[in-house]
């Protein structure tokens, strides 16, 4: 109480994790770590671990507080996550909890998983217990603790028998249950990593978390969390790396993040964040990862991402952002993947700034809102490997400049509104394995130049206008392994080489439009005729 480590209420409550803990601590724990007066130590009324002295071999009254500090918020820390009765009372006060906007469809976590609880909310500890717990709740000082790492001790090292500050707790995917306490986020004061993802953990994180000075890698992904990220976040002034997705977190973004100059990985994605992106996301100039994808983000990209020079791994995909794409993404001259697509209203023009970016090797911005013609200065990301931009209002034709992504694998351009030839360009498209044009208004003959594209596995042509007899040239790419023609105007009949494409090789799903009685295709090996 004195040190504000718990509440009294929790305390003085016989059922809460607090209560039991202090209980063992005193009564059951056989290392009866204490506070010591030191004027007693001075007459021997006391005796001293080695552990309890400073590098001058002087008696370190603030450690010895400490390591009972750590040892308690330990042992809180287990009986909060593994009693039958505390984890059964969580849940009950669990109940009934809503995220998003409280509608069915916004809420993944709606208060009816019965996992580790019946109906009469009874928890049963096989269903709770925690996988690696060697050593918890023993006589051996704790860093000998599963899954906890001690700052490293002059004398002793990092693991010995032992009770001195928490460097590291790494319980994950431990199987802990209930929530995680606050005494956690107090007493662990100099903990550099804390790790408990991939748990059943639930509650909110607490605004106290901006109390860990040392902080450096926060793990938290893949549990239940619900709430808010607190605008204490931007107190930790060292963490690399914050990992909060696969939650039930809402609320908006705090621009305090922005005070979060160290970081280098940012994983938000699977939450339902909403409102703005902050501007202040901008500051962080060391980040190299930001995953705010699968959230509730609204309104338009901010402009100050584009001074993330260290970015290389960017995802904004499925969100409700709006407005156009700026300008200043063409300004992450270190990004390798971009993820902006699934964001309806996201309209506008592609900006050609980003053939700006020269390491760029994955760009999604398929189903969103965007229009106006293809830009030809993407010819020039020579390390572009997947390309994705179906799903638009994009107009015009297929720029012969893009034969030039001689390292491009997947060429997605379907649900648009091109129009025109595919370009005799593209038969220097060497490593092109996927590329789907289907559902658009392109026109004039197949051109033989498809036989050279040699890795060619998938081939979507069809819903085109697309016309004249099929290329004979297109039996040459032994490794197809699906032909999608129908919906064209294409006549005559389907080339015997292609069909020994199906006798010989890999090809299993070949369509055109060879329905009987009135065939425009006559085809002897087709799957499927419309």
């Amino acid at each position: 109480l004195e040190h504000q480590i718990s509440h009294a209420v929790d305390l003085e409550n016989e059922n809460s994790a607090q209560y039991k803990a202090l209980v063992w601590i005193v009564r059951d724990d056989e290392r009866q770590l204490d506070v010591i007066d030191t004027s007693s130590t001075m007459e021997g009324d006391a005796e001293l671990n080695d552990v309890d002295m400073d590098r001058d071999g002087d008696f370190d009254e603030q450690d010895a507080q400490q390591q009972l500090f750590h040892r308690y918020a330990l042992t809180v820390l287990w009986f909060q996550t593994s009693h039958p009765d505390v984890v059964a009372d969580t849940k009950k006060n669990q109940l009934g909890l809503t995220v998003g906007d409280g509608t069915a469809e916004s809420n993944r976590y709606d208060g009816t998983d019965n996992s580790y609880s019946d109906n009469n909310g009874i928890v049963s500890s096989n269903d709770i217990q925690w996988k690696q717990s060697t050593n918890w709740l023993s006589s051996k000082g704790l860093c000998l603790w599963h899954g906890v790492t001690c700052h490293p001790h002059e004398e002793y090292g990092v693991k010995f028998d032992g009770d001195y500050h928490v460097a590291i707790l790494n319980l994950t995917e431990n199987n802990l249950h209930g929530i995680l306490p606050r005494e956690v986020w107090v007493s662990l004061t100099k903990v550099k990593a804390l790790d408990l993802s991939g748990n059943e953990l639930e509650g909110t994180i607490g605004r106290e978390v901006g109390e860990l000075a040392d902080l450096e890698d926060l793990f938290l992904s893949s549990n239940k969390f619900t709430g808010s990220l607190p605008a204490e976040i931007g107190n930790c002034l060292n963490p690399f790396n914050l990992y909060l997705n696969d939650n039930n977190l809402q609320g908006s973004l705090p621009s305090q993040i922005g005070q979060l100059t160290k970081l280098r990985g940012a994983s938000l994605f699977n939450n339902y964040f909403q409102g703005k992106i902050p501007d202040e996301i901008g500051d962080l100039k060391d980040l190299i990862a930001l995953y705010l994808d699968t959230n509730q983000f609204t309104g338009q990209i901010p402009e100050s991402i584009g001074r993330l020079e260290s970015m290389v791994d960017l995802r904004l995909r499925r969100n409700s952002l709006s407005g156009t794409l700026p300008t200043e993404l063409g300004q992450l001259t270190q990004i390798q993947t971009l993820y902006i697509d699934t964001n309806p209203k996201i309209k506008g023009r592609i900006p050609t700034q980003l053939s700006n970016l020269p390491k760029l090797d994955e760009l999604h911005l398929y189903q969103n809102n965007l229009s106006g013609p293809l830009p030809p200065e993407f010819g020039l990301l020579s390390s572009l490997t997947y390309l994705y931009l179906d799903s638009n209002e994009l107009t015009g034709s297929i720029p012969d400049e893009w034969g030039e992504l001689r390292n491009l694998e997947q060429l997605f351009l379907a649900g648009n509104n091109l129009e025109g030839p595919i370009p005799d360009t593209f038969r220097a498209m060497t490593s092109l394995r996927y590329f789907r044009a289907s559902d658009n208004d392109l026109s004039g003959q197949l051109p033989t130049e498809l036989g050279k594209m040699e890795k060619l596995e998938y081939l979507y042509l069809e819903e085109n206008d697309f016309e004249s007899q099929i290329p004979t040239e297109l039996g040459e790419l032994t490794k197809l392994k699906l032909i999608h023609l129908h919906g064209n105007d294409l006549t005559g009949v389907m080339p015997e080489q292609i069909c020994r494409l199906m006798d010989d090789f890999v090809l299993s799903d070949l369509k055109a439009d060879c329905e009987e009685p009135d065939p425009d295709v006559t085809c002897r090996c087709c799957t499927s005729c419309e």
